[in-house]
């Protein structure tokens, strides 16, 4: 009840004096429970994603490329969010209370806007690579994903939120720093043009991304259909033998069922993809739209956070192979892993050289102590032999 009373009352306070987050003690811990928890899952998520490619060479492919940065840019982020939770927790809520430096802070904010919005546009970069390798050929499609063009995507997809979030405040739209009315390393709101800043970035990471993900799977979707009722459509091929005509149909049925699966996995996946940017983005974007909605930028903030976390689930455990290395990196049975990597042909030998060198000093050992009771032996031989 108590944090229901201070989230209303910080809503109906905002129509009548600047909202302050620091006048709301509750808020400020739950969010930073919260920005901890968020932390320390994307962080676990995403560093599997990346030690999963690492290790298996099975999972270099093109796409991965985009879902490995997709990860790296998330794992900063969730890499800055303790900072945000020094300032949440700061209760004074002064800058000068502020236990980090503002250049400190400053970085912080924007390597935290830089990476949440190279996150939503690799979302955008995996959509169109998973369109072209399903609606082009595989030769098509290799061509136009080298190397050059893809440094190229991945430098774009950096780039433009790195601009969004630098240049303005350089042109004297906006100012970073340690923010007083929510305790965290963002973009200042005491400066005069704070409000267009957060319109300006809304604009430039919310709408284009969106436009890209919904369109890309949408085509998706209908290419599959289309070629599947091409193909379902396609009349039965005649033979003279009843036998065949029986293999016949039971071929096409088979094609149909496999088919309709796949139709339904597309589906399912354009439904994840789709709802998770929704949910996790929308919220936050449209109150950046509104500046009287300041008491929920913090919640908003922490919801479009969650899109760090869930990614990995979304675009990493769906794949079977990813599946597969998680649970052996998870069970530490890392030498199970199909088709190893470099690194990880170079680890396994180098265990395999101590463990070699272990086995010889273990033999010499075991020589050593032969000798010594033998020698031992011999001398209790002589004494007895002595004492007849």
């Amino acid at each position: 009840m108590d944090f229901m009373n201070n989230t209303m009352d910080g809503m109906d306070i905002s129509n009548e004096r600047p909202y302050k987050i620091e006048e709301y003690p509750t808020q400020r811990i739950i969010i930073a429970i919260l920005y901890g928890l968020l932390s320390l899952t994307g962080l676990l998520g995403n560093f599997l994603v990346i030690l999963a490619v690492i290790l298996s060479k099975k999972l270099r492919t093109i796409t991965n490329v985009f879902v490995v940065n997709l990860s790296i840019a998330d794992c900063l982020t969730c890499l800055m969010l303790p900072f945000n939770i020094v300032g949440l927790l700061n209760l004074n809520g002064d800058q000068e209370m502020y236990l980090l430096s503002e250049n400190i802070c400053k970085g912080a904010a924007l390597i935290l806007f830089t990476c949440a919005g190279c996150s939503v546009y690799t979302l955008a970069a995996i959509g169109i690579n998973r369109w072209y390798l399903i609606t082009r050929p595989v030769r098509r499609y290799r061509t136009f994903f080298a190397k050059g063009r893809i440094t190229c995507m991945v430098f774009i997809v950096w780039c433009i939120p790195f601009l969004t979030a630098m240049l303005p405040p350089l042109l004297g739209l906006g100012e970073l720093g340690y923010a007083t009315k929510y305790a965290s390393c963002t973009h200042k709101t005491s400066h005069p043009l704070s409000d267009y800043y957060s319109m300006l970035q809304s604009a430039i990471v919310y709408p284009i991304p969106l436009i890209t993900i919904v369109s890309t799977y949408v085509l998706i979707f209908v290419h599959i259909r289309e070629h599947a009722k091409t193909i379902t459509e396609q009349p039965d091929i005649s033979t003279t033998s009843y036998v065949s005509n029986a293999v016949s149909m039971d071929t096409n049925a088979d094609l149909r069922k496999r088919l309709s699966r796949r139709q339904l996995e597309i589906t399912r996946n354009l439904f994840y993809v789709v709802c998770a940017f929704f949910i996790c983005i929308t919220p936050y974007c449209i109150v950046l739209f509104i500046p009287p909605s300041d008491p929920l930028v913090p919640w908003t903030a922490a919801i479009f956070l969650v899109n760090s976390c869930v990614n990995p689930f979304i675009y990493a455990t769906k794949h079977p192979h990813f599946k597969v290395i998680f649970k052996l990196i998870l069970s530490c049975k890392c030498s199970q892993i199909p088709e190893k990597s470099r690194i990880m042909r170079t680890i396994r030998s180098m265990r395999s050289i101590r463990s070699i060198k272990g086995r010889r000093k273990q033999r010499n050992v075991e020589k050593r102590n032969a000798k010594i009771k033998a020698q031992i032996a011999g001398l209790s031989s002589r004494d007895s032999f002595g004492t007849q």
